[in-house]
């Protein structure tokens, strides 16, 4: 079982740094889902970084 976190996802415009969307989920069995969407989103941009932060809730 994973320990307790909370799972971010960003978009970042690469040249800039700007943050261009964020989610996050606390059940590490959401987290694939919403990388998903994020690959579809931002699929063929190349100026785009997906970056994931994990945060330790406990």
């Amino acid at each position: 079982m994973a320990a307790p976190a909370l799972y971010g996802v960003a978009a970042r415009d690469v040249a800039t740094g700007n943050l261009l969307t964020c989610d996050s989920v606390f059940d590490l069995e959401d987290l694939p889902a919403l990388l998903e969407d994020y690959r579809i989103r931002y699929a063929g941009r190349d100026d785009v970084l997906i970056d994931l932060d994990t945060t330790p809730t406990s």
